[in-house]
């Protein structure tokens, strides 16, 4: 998944208005190999379409996965191709995407969908999480966008979620 400079997550984070109506990440900021719960938060739907699926997609370096289950939506974990077994008390496979599917979040609603996650080693980068939201009627919205250096996060229409990762 890419990265980017500390220096220039760093301007890009000062230079942006908040992106309310975009699909984000809390905590915005982590230390290297911490655990973190990370909620994804989904502000609304696709247009008037009601989200009937959300997608992450967990960037290489990302372990220790537990998505945590949500009543009313089934969940869809797909493994990291080549990624070796689990071993250990408590041991998850190394995944490639989570998945939330068959709920239904009307556009006028709000909601959270929450990870357990082992963030990389990789002090002062922001590690970018691109996110599908899959709606009623067949819309898409690909939350997957990461910025350039020297651009700001509001420059982009559907920027993927991020956590930057806080320097050593």
């Amino acid at each position: 998944m890419p990265r980017i400079p500390a220096a220039a997550a760093l301007c890009a984070a000062l230079s942006a208005t908040p992106a309310f109506a975009h699909v984000t990440l809390d905590p915005a900021q982590a230390a290297p190999l911490a655990y973190v719960r990370a909620t994804l938060r989904v502000p609304h739907g696709c247009g008037d379409a009601a989200t009937t699926r959300i997608t992450v997609t967990l960037p290489e370096g990302v372990t220790a996965t537990h998505p945590m289950p949500k009543p009313g939506w089934t969940l869809v974990l797909t493994p990291r191709p080549g990624a070796a077994a689990p071993a250990g008390h408590g041991a998850v496979p190394d995944l490639a995407t989570v998945t939330w599917e068959g709920g239904r979040l009307p556009n006028e609603h709000y909601d959270e969908f929450v990870l357990r996650i082992r963030m990389p080693d990789s002090a002062g980068e922001t590690i970018w999480f691109p996110v599908r939201q899959d709606c009623e009627g067949g819309r898409v919205t690909d939350w997957s966008q990461v910025p350039a250096a020297g651009t700001r996060l509001s420059d982009y229409p559907t920027p993927a979620a991020a956590i930057r990762l806080a320097p050593r």
